[in-house]
């Protein structure tokens, strides 16, 4: 009997083809007016990928076998040195086993044409249950003699559930269904007579994805064990499926293509922290270096040539640092991950593909990029610390993480639930084998003391290194007020200087762009309550502002211009914060030190919207913590009317942050409660999917606003009519699912009083409609957004 790996790939015959080619042309035709040339261009390339896709023979299960296993070699071959020969062996094993229960009649007769049909309705059991069972120890121990029976359990548990699976089986329905259905099946594919069916396996399996069992938790050193074969194995099967065979694109070790282009660029005079980084580029490492001290190029330095990760907090800081690396370094294999990678993709295709012949599609780019492939990933942490929620389907993050290094940027920039994830994450990337180095420009003590209570020590574990009085920049000079924002004396500013106004929430920003509209008409603003699509032309005219030397005039803010815009304005006016944001928001004024300030330029309003947006937990709102906003308030009066330097920066920081005067404060107990719950958090509690919600913990729904409904009707009546058009592919969807996401914004829940005015959702989409008034005029840049204050009447 031939045995089958999937379904023969379905060819198109005349008809479908004609069908499939009317799709994309009307679709061109219909939406051409707010379509791209790169996004037309994608389209186009789809259509013809599905309309000339050529016969394949259907691929037999041995065949893939003895592929995924060739896949690992390859992968060995350049990556062998990151891992010990019992890790290969059980790595090889899960390969060439995954998918042998694939060989039962039930799982044939539902993928090949010539199988008996009398199998096809009969409930399967997983064949990743199956391949698990055919798995013995005593053969295993005869071949390698250093694979113990934790090796064992789990190989078995990576094999068993290489494929997630609800397992609600008895021991006894996956014997009928192996005694009947695939035992034979198995002799013959595997040419031996006497096998039968190893039940006993189940018994030794880390965990169980069943609501009848609750989860214990697994040991860490077993985790870890199970991720790296069961993360390695979907990694060789997955690439393997897709029609390829290398799981890593081609590895700059040897020629160091990026190291050099920046060479070439920048010359090998180092500054002193990249030369710190590339000399300890064989540990970890955690630096602190002001803004303008060639933190990017030190990170890149310490990469090496070796297989990397940057991580950026937010996803225009990655678009950024992505698109610098590409143009200014001349270094094309990098890419992109998060949300919108695709998207991003699409956009840079028909250019690209005009500067190099072998430029690859956006799909093919964006397909490899989910699989980790590229050797160098520009992503948001997000997308690679899942794992430290123990879900089914993240243990690929994890393994990739042990052979590569890790960047972590501006970790302070993140909530206490996001620095647990990665204080927690860091550790186990560290145990399994893998490096880091976290960079920035301060780092509270707390987060250094975390890190030592969690086995992440200092000139241990990895190597410290402050470069803050390395810089003498004199770039600021700050003065305090306890009221509100001078509005005549911000207008007066304006007149000659680019003026930032920084507020602590939309509202404050919209009050105060109204009342500076009195004063000025040269005044704009900028927040997080635009449609996607506004919010981008506005963070593009406030870079041209910034860039331009002859603007000047107002820009109001909120703190979303913190660390994702590299904008340098003349003087900064803003509400009080806590230490963290307050030094980023510094670093939007006087950047670049265009000037020596004789007089204050950070000018710093303790206002009564600034008091109010502390944490209320009973309410559920605000932004900072009442201890640690009281106590940035406090350290910082010594610093008042002389110049501020870098390193007074990182005085301000320790003393504020210092363990021990807030080890009883809400933010300390929080990072502490959560560092705890990842250490004892049960394996597959949360699905994935959860994991993704939990990692930002932020409820928000997707709203459009009644005025953008009605402008753009047609479009979404189209867009309700084609998404799920079984003719148009992956790229067309994306393509129309941005288009209809750029008409939305993303409203935050807090307590019931804030989804008041937000209700009916948009058929077919997860967006809902809000009746509140918005304002934006596109040719202008002006207008306050969504306001949230003033009703348009009912949603319809």
């Amino acid at each position: 009997m031939n045995f089958y790996a999937k379904s023969k790939r379905h060819i198109l015959k005349p008809n479908e083809k004609e069908t499939v080619e009317k799709a994309y042309s009307d679709l061109i035709e219909e939406m051409g007016d707010i379509l791209s040339k790169a996004e037309i261009a994608a389209l186009e390339n789809e259509k013809n990928s599905i309309i000339n896709a050529v016969y394949e023979e259907q691929k037999t299960l041995r065949e893939h076998l003895d592929e995924t296993v060739k896949c690992a070699e390859e992968f060995f071959e350049q990556y062998g040195k990151y891992f010990v020969e019992k890790e290969k062996n059980l790595i090889y094993t899960a390969c060439r086993y995954h998918d042998v229960g694939k060989a039962n009649l039930v799982f044939q007769a539902n993928i090949s044409d010539d199988a008996d049909k009398k199998y096809k309705n009969i409930e399967q059991v997983p064949h990743g249950f199956l391949s698990a069972l055919t798995l013995s120890l005593d053969e295993l121990q005869t071949k390698f003699d250093d694979i113990t029976n934790d090796d064992f359990r789990c190989l078995v548990t990576a094999v068993y559930y290489h494929h997630t699976r609800d397992d609600e089986f008895k021991d006894a329905e996956i014997r009928e269904f192996s005694n009947k259905y695939f035992k034979d099946c198995f002799n013959e594919f595997s040419e031996i007579s006497d096998w039968k069916t190893k039940i006993g396996n189940r018994c030794e399996l880390l965990f169980r994805n069943s609501n009848i069992e609750p989860n214990d938790i697994v040991k860490e050193d077993l985790w870890y064990e199970y991720m790296l074969i069961k993360g390695m194995l979907n990694k060789f099967d997955w690439i393997v499926s897709s029609g390829k065979i290398e799981s890593e694109e081609k590895i700059d070790l040897k020629k160091k293509e990026l190291i050099n282009n920046i060479n070439k660029r920048y010359g090998k005079s180092l500054r002193v922290v990249q030369q710190y980084m590339r000399e300890k580029a064989d540990s970890n490492v955690v630096i602190i270096a002001p803004t303008g001290s060639g933190k990017t190029e030190a990170a890149l330095y310490w990469i090496n040539g070796e297989k990397g990760f940057y991580t950026l907090p937010l996803k225009v800081s990655s678009n950024a640092i992505y698109k610098r690396i590409r143009e200014e370094y001349n270094f094309k294999d990098v890419a992109l991950l998060h949300s919108e990678s695709l998207q991003k993709y699409i956009e840079e295709s028909a250019d690209e593909q005009e500067k190099y012949a072998e430029e690859k599609s956006a799909k093919e780019k964006f397909e490899k990029t989910k699989m980790f492939s590229a050797p160098l990933t520009i992503s948001t942490v997000d997308q690679l610390f899942l794992f430290v929620y123990k879900a089914l389907g993240t243990e690929i993050m994890a393994a990739t993480l042990k052979y590569s290094k890790v960047i972590i940027d501006e970790i302070q920039s993140y909530e206490p639930r996001i620095v647990a994830a990665l204080i927690y994450g860091l550790k186990t990337i560290s145990q399994m084998g893998g490096k880091f180095a976290i960079m920035t420009a301060t780092l509270p003590p707390v987060l250094l003391d975390f890190m030592n209570k969690y086995g992440l020590i200092k000139n241990e574990t990895y190597c410290f290194g402050d470069f803050s009085a390395e810089n003498v920049m004199q770039r600021h000079v700050i003065k305090l007020y306890e009221h509100e924002f001078d509005l005549e004396e911000i207008a007066e500013e304006a007149k000659t200087k680019k003026v930032l106004v920084i507020c602590n929430n939309v509202r404050k920003a919209q009050e105060t762009y109204c009342l500076l509209e009195e004063y000025t008409d040269n005044v704009y603003t900028l927040h997080a309550r635009y449609i996607k699509k506004h919010r981008k032309i506005l963070e593009k005219n406030i870079m041209q502002f910034s860039e331009n030397r002859e603007s000047i005039g107002i820009w109001v803010t909120t703190q979303i211009v913190e660390a994702s815009l590299d904008i340098d304005f003349d003087i900064l006016y803003t509400e009080m914060c806590t230490a963290d944001s307050l030094l980023q928001r510094m670093g939007r004024c006087n950047r670049k030190e265009r000037y020596i300030p004789l007089k204050p330029n950070i000018k710093i309003y303790k206002t009564e919207n600034a008091k109010r947006q502390v944490k209320n937990r009973i309410k559920n709102t605000g932004i900072y913590y009442r201890d640690l906003f009281e106590r940035s308030w406090e350290c910082l009066g010594v610093y008042e009317n002389r110049i501020f330097t870098e390193e007074q920066k990182i005085n301000y920081i320790n003393e504020v942050y210092d363990t021990e005067k807030i080890v009883n404060t809400e933010y300390y107990k929080e990072i502490e409660a959560y560092l705890e719950y990842f250490q004892k958090l049960p394996v597959n509690e949360l699905s994935k999917m959860d994991g993704k919600k939990k990692f930002r913990m932020i409820e928000s729904v997707s709203v459009m606003p009644n005025k953008i409904y009605n402008e753009n009707e047609d479009f979404i009546e189209k867009y309700q009519s084609e998404i799920y058009d079984r003719h148009l592919g992956r790229e067309a969807k994306e393509i129309l699912k941005t288009k209809l996401d750029e008409l939305t914004l993303s409203i935050t829940i807090y307590n019931k009083y804030s989804k008041e005015g937000i209700d009916g959702v948009i058929k077919k989409t997860d967006i809902h409609r809000t009746d509140f008034v918005y304002d934006f005029d596109e040719e202008t840049g002006k207008g306050i957004g969504l306001s949230k204050t003033e009703r348009e009447g009912n949603i319809l």
